[in-house]
Order: structure tokens, then sequence, then C-alpha cells
């Protein structure tokens, strides 16, 4: 059975003449008869009856109209669904994003997405880049943003990484601290195990900074799990921090100075990961095109 035979059947039924079905259909008299005929041998069936009137149902006929009539508003609404999803009037898009990135970037990126394409949803994943690997391999979302993708973990799971941007690591250090005040600019050796204030195992941006001032053991009593509280760290003459330069943006810095660090090279890779081979949505999509700082 097929949906082009209940279509034809159902305007058959409803213009009780082959004729008039055949010009709302666009299909010869011969084709319609022929749709007709398929329909009512896999029913075992007649459905149609000629009289004074024209052509009606048999008792059989009304049986599949009342069926044909739920399958084809159905047909209806997957198209009218799908016809919303490439004009972005409703769908959805789920993504991953690391800590360090989503308070900073979420707010100019997802607004004015919302304000354009208010019928999608969106749902985001917020979590280290291990957890966020594993649920793009698992598909449970489309793509994730994340910083300074291990080149194992992408041939692992098979995943395609793009460049989005570099975005400079400063040091952020309490107003009266040496490094705040001389007038050099600081190197990342400069600073000390016993003095860096640092995120968590698993953060990549934590690594990463470990890694620039080759500290191997970093204080324990430093550590803490958010950019924002590294900060306030600092402000309360705790210790320095290295900071993404987006984590700078909007926010009151009282007592504490930002510094670029000397040389190049001193920044970390914002990047978009997606499955190789992946197709966006329309949503998913659209959105990417939007992701910009």
């Amino acid at each position: 059975m097929e949906i082009r035979q209940l279509e034809v059947f159902a305007a058959v039924a409803e213009a009780g003449s082959l004729t008039a079905a055949a010009a709302r259909c666009h299909l010869s008299q011969p084709a319609i008869t022929q749709q007709i005929k398929a329909l009512e041998d896999e029913m075992g069936e007649a459905l149609l009856i000629r009289s004074a009137r024209g052509v009606e149902p048999t008792a059989a006929g009304h049986t599949v109209l009342v069926h044909a009539a739920r399958l084809l508003a159905e047909r209806d609404k997957l198209r009218d669904a799908f016809a919303g999803r490439r004009q972005l009037q409703q769908g959805r898009v789920s993504f991953g994003i690391i800590p360090t990135i989503a308070p900073y970037l979420l707010p100019q990126w997802l607004g004015p997405f919302r304000e354009r394409f208010p019928g999608i949803a969106i749902a985001v994943s917020e979590s280290r880049t291990g957890e966020l690997i594993s649920q793009l391999v698992a598909g449970t979302i489309e793509f994730a943003v994340l910083s300074d993708v291990p080149e194992s973990e992408v041939r692992k799971g098979s995943l395609h990484v793009k460049e989005l941007f570099r975005e400079p690591l400063l040091l952020a250090a309490p107003a009266r601290h040496p490094l705040a005040l001389r007038k050099a600019a600081p190197a990342p050796s400069d600073l000390k195990a016993g003095e860096l204030i640092h995120l968590k195992g698993g953060h990549c941006l934590a690594d990463r900074t470990l890694r620039l001032c080759k500290i191997r053991e970093p204080d324990p009593g430093l550590q803490c799990d958010q950019l924002g509280t590294a900060l306030s760290m600092v402000a309360a003459g705790l210790g320095v921090t290295v900071v993404p330069k987006l984590a700078t943006r909007n926010r009151s810095l009282d007592g504490v100075v930002l510094r670029p660090f000397a040389g190049k090279g001193l920044h970390r890779v914002i990047a978009l990961l997606k499955r190789h081979g992946s197709k966006d949505t329309p949503a998913a999509a659209e959105l990417l095109k939007m992701l910009s700082v």
C-alpha cells in the first residue's frame, strides 16, 4: 500500500468522479483507475461502486477512507514540520560547550539567534572536554565548542575539528603584586607554583596553564572550579592566575591588574568539534553562522 494510492482513492471518493479526481491529482484517468485497482487488489475487496450520482465508496471503501484520512493528515503534518525546520520556524539544536567559554560567549551568541528564531528550541550541555567528546560520539549533541582539543581524542572518536578563533591568555595579578607593577611584560615562567590560582583537573585551560608555566605540582589549596572564583581570589590577594580574554569582558575587576604575556603564542584555540561526515540541521547551520566574537 502506498500513500499515493490512498491519496488518489480519497480524491475519487470526495469528487465522486474519476475524471474530476484525475484533474485534481494531475493524473490521466487510466492512471487513476490503475491506482484504485492496485489498492483494491491489496485490500481484497471492491472499494468503489458506480451509481446514478457517479462513483461512491463501498462499505469497505468507507473503512479505508477513515484510515486514509488519518494517514494523509499525519503525512501533511510531517511535511509541515520539515518545512518549518527548513524555514527555521521550528526545530531543535543541541550542542555542548566548556565552562570556561560558556558564560562569556553564550549571551552574545545565543541572544541574537533567539531574537531571529524564537521557534527553535536550544539545548545546551555545559561540561568539561572529555564529557563533551563522549556526548558527541554518542550523538546526544550535534557539535561542541571547546578549546585545545587533544589530537588523540579527535582521531579516536573519528571527529572533525575546525578552529574558530584564537583567544589571548592574560595574567591576572593583585594590583600591588610585583608582576603587576614592573614595566617588563611578564612571562609564564615568572609564575610560581605556590602562588598560581588554577582550575581543577579536567579543565583544558588548567592543563594548558600548567604547561605554559612549566608547573607540575601546583598548590592544591589554590585550585577552584570557576574562572570567576579565580579572579575573586586574585582580587583578595591570594595569588595570580591565567585567564582567557573573554573572561574579562563586562566584569568588575577592582583590585586586579590584567597584563598580556611577553612573546607570541600565549593563547588558546577555540574550536568547533563535530562527528566526521555529519550534516548540520538547518537550525544548527544557522546558529553556527552567527558564532563570532
